[in-house]
C-alpha cells in the first residue's frame, strides 16, 4: 500500500520526514547503510525543494509518495513550484575546486545514492521527482532470469502411462495461502517471476483485501496440485490473468483447462466485466490456450518486457519481448457511444465486433476542453517501459506531453513508451495528430482498461526489433500485428 504524505516548505518538516524515510527503508528490507544513502538523496531533494522552489510563497506544500515491492523502494516526490530545468544546473568539478561553486552537487549526489532519478517535468501540473533503489532479496533479478530459462520440464508420458488422478477444484481463500507458496516452490524452486507468491503472509494480505480472485486444485488427499488466479484492477471493473501454475506430476490431465473454467465462471458470478490476459509472442501457446477461452487478441504490444532466455532458444532471445493484449468480455455489454479517429476507426470497429461488443461511433461535437490536462504516468522499472494514461485534455496538453517525453526519453534504456487516448472523450480524435507527430503509432484497443472506459493504445519504441520474431497465433491477431509494422516501419 502506498503512503502519502502531504509536507509543508517549513524548514523544520526536513528532520521528521527523514526519519520517516530512514524507518520506512528499513522496514521494506534496505540495510541500515543503503538506507543511509537513501534518505540522504531524499533529504537532499526535499530540502532543496523547500529551500528554493517556493522563493515567493513561505507556507506552500508538496507531496511525497512512499511505494514497495519486494525488488525495490521508490519516492515520488511531486510539487508545483517555480519551473526548473535542472540540465542548466549541472555540476562541475573544476569550478567547485577552482570556484567553490557546488551548483548540480545535490543531484549528482542523488543519482549516486539511487539506483534511478527521474524527473518528469509536467507542465501546469507541476514536476516530479522519482527515486528508486533496488532490493537485494535473495538476488531476485537472477531468479527472474533463471524462472524465464529453466522452467521444469514437463513429464514425457505416453497415451496409456498417463496416471488417472480425481482432483477437485474450488476458489481460494486466505488459508490457501501456505499451500499455494508451497506448490509455486516444488514446481520452480526459487526461481517464479513474482517473487511475492513466495510468501504466504503476502498471499493472504491480497486475498483478505479481495485484490485476487482464483482457484485451486487439490487431490482427494488435500494435496495442491494447481493454482490459477488473476488480478482485480484498481481503476475499473475487470481483471488481469496473471497467475498460473500446475505441477509438474499432474499436467496434461486438464487441470489447466479445468481451473481455468471455474475462474471464469467464479469471474463471471463476481460480476467482473472482463478479464484480460498479456500473451508472449515468443511461441503460441499461451496465445492458443486463451483463443480456446475465447479471448480476443485486441492489441499488439511490441518489446513489452526486457530481453530474457527463453527455453526452446539456444541463446538469448535478441530483442525485447512483445506481447498480446487477450481480453474476454465476461457480461453482457451495453452499447457504447465512442469517438473513433478516422485513422484507426476500421481496425478499432473490427476489434469491436471481434467482441462483439456494439458500439455507436459518433461524430466529435465541437468539444470542451478541461482547465488543464489530467495524465497519469506509471513506470516499469524492471521491463523499462512506461504508460502513461491520457484522461482528460487541456489548453496545455501539447507542451504537458512534450515535458513528459523528453524527460522519459532522456533514460536511454526505456524500451518503450505507451499511451492510453480515452476512446468516450470527444476531444481524442482531434488530439490523435500530436501523438503521431511524436512518432506513437497504433498498439490496440484497452477495452475497460480504465474508470470503466476503452482506450485506444498507442505506442512509441525505442529499441530495434525484427517483427519476424514476433508470433502471432490469432487471424485477427495478424491482421492487428499487420497493422502495427505498417506503422512501425
Amino acid at each position: 500500500m502506498d503512503v502519502q504524505l502531504n509536507i509543508s516548505t517549513d524548514e523544520e518538516a526536513i528532520t521528521p520526514t527523514c526519519d520517516f524515510t530512514y524507518s520506512w527503508c528499513l522496514s521494506c528490507g534496505l540495510s541500515e547503510d543503503e538506507a543511509n544513502r537513501f534518505t540522504i538523496a531524499v533529504s537532499e531533494l526535499i530540502s532543496d525543494i523547500i529551500l528554493f522552489a517556493y522563493p515567493h510563497d513561505g507556507r506552500a506544500y508538496f507531496d511525497l509518495t512512499f511505494r514497495h515491492t519486494l525488488s525495490n523502494v521508490e519516492v515520488i516526490v511531486s510539487e508545483v513550484g517555480e519551473p526548473f530545468d535542472p540540465d542548466r544546473h549541472r555540476y562541475n568539478p573544476q569550478e567547485a575546486i577552482q570556484q567553490g561553486n557546488f551548483e548540480g552537487a545535490g543531484f549528482r549526489l542523488i543519482r549516486r545514492f539511487t539506483d534511478e532519478f527521474f524527473f518528469i517535468n509536467k507542465g501546469k501540473e507541476g514536476k516530479e521527482f522519482r527515486l528508486t533503489k533496488n532490493l537485494d532479496l535473495h538476488d531476485l533479478d537472477e531468479m527472474i532470469e533463471l524462472s524465464r530459462s529453466q522452467k521444469p520440464k514437463e513429464p514425457e508420458y505416453e497415451e496409456d502411462e498417463v496416471p488417472e488422478v480425481q482432483f477437485q477444484i474450488s476458489q481460494i481463500t486466505p488459508a490457501d495461502a501456505e499451500d499455494i507458496a508451497k506448490l509455486i516452490y516444488r514446481t520452480y524452486e526459487y526461481t517464479y517471476p513474482k517473487e511475492d507468491l513466495y510468501f504466504p503472509k503476502k498471499i493472504e494480505k491480497t486475498l483478505l483485501g479481495k485484490e485476487k480472485l482464483g482457484v485451486i486444485a487439490r487431490t482427494e488427499e488435500g494435496e495442491g496440485i494447481g493454482y490459477f488466479a488473476v488480478l482485480k484492477k484498481e481503476d475499473s471493473n475487470i481483471a488481469e490473468v496473471g497467475e498460473a501454475v500446475v505441477t509438474p506430476a499432474y499436467r496434461r490431465q486438464g487441470a489447466m483447462s479445468k481451473m481455468m473454467e471455474k475462474l471464469i465462471n467464479t469471474a463471471r458470478n463476481q460480476q467482473l466485466d472482463g478479464l484480460m490476459g498479456k500473451a508472449v509472442t515468443i511461441h503460441p501457446v499461451s496465445q492458443r490456450v486463451n483463443q480456446k477461452f475465447d479471448f480476443v487478441t485486441t492489441a499488439l504490444m511490441l518489446g513489452e518486457t526486457n530481453k530474457v532466455t527463453y527455453k526452446g532458444f539456444d541463446e538469448q532471445y535478441p530483442q525485447p519481448v512483445s506481447v498480446v493484449i487477450d481480453f474476454l468480455p465476461l457480461q453482457t455489454p451495453h452499447k457504447r457511444s465512442v469517438y473513433l479517429p478516422a485513422e484507426y476507426a476500421d481496425i478499432l470497429q473490427d476489434t469491436y465486433n471481434e467482441l462483439k461488443i456494439p458500439v455507436a461511433p459518433q461524430n466529435p461535437p465541437a468539444y470542451k476542453m478541461a482547465d488543464q490536462s489530467d495524465m497519469e504516468l506509471s513506470i516499469n522499472y524492471a521491463d523499462a517501459t512506461a504508460l502513461i494514461v491520457v484522461h482528460k485534455y487541456g489548453p496545455d496538453f501539447r507542451s504537458v506531453l512534450s515535458d513528459m517525453l523528453e524527460s522519459l526519453e532522456k533514460q536511454e534504456d526505456l524500451n518503450a513508451i505507451y499511451v492510453d487516448l480515452p476512446l468516450d472523450n470527444s476531444a481524442t480524435p482531434e488530439h490523435l495528430p500530436i501523438l503521431r507527430e511524436l512518432d506513437f503509432f497504433y498498439c490496440g484497443l484497452a477495452p475497460m482498461f480504465h474508470r470503466q472506459s476503452d482506450y485506444l493504445r498507442l505506442q512509441k519504441i525505442n529499441a530495434e526489433l525484427d517483427l519476424e520474431l514476433v508470433d502471432v497465433f490469432s487471424d485477427f491477431g495478424k491482421k492487428i500485428k499487420s497493422r502495427v509494422a505498417d506503422e512501425y516501419c
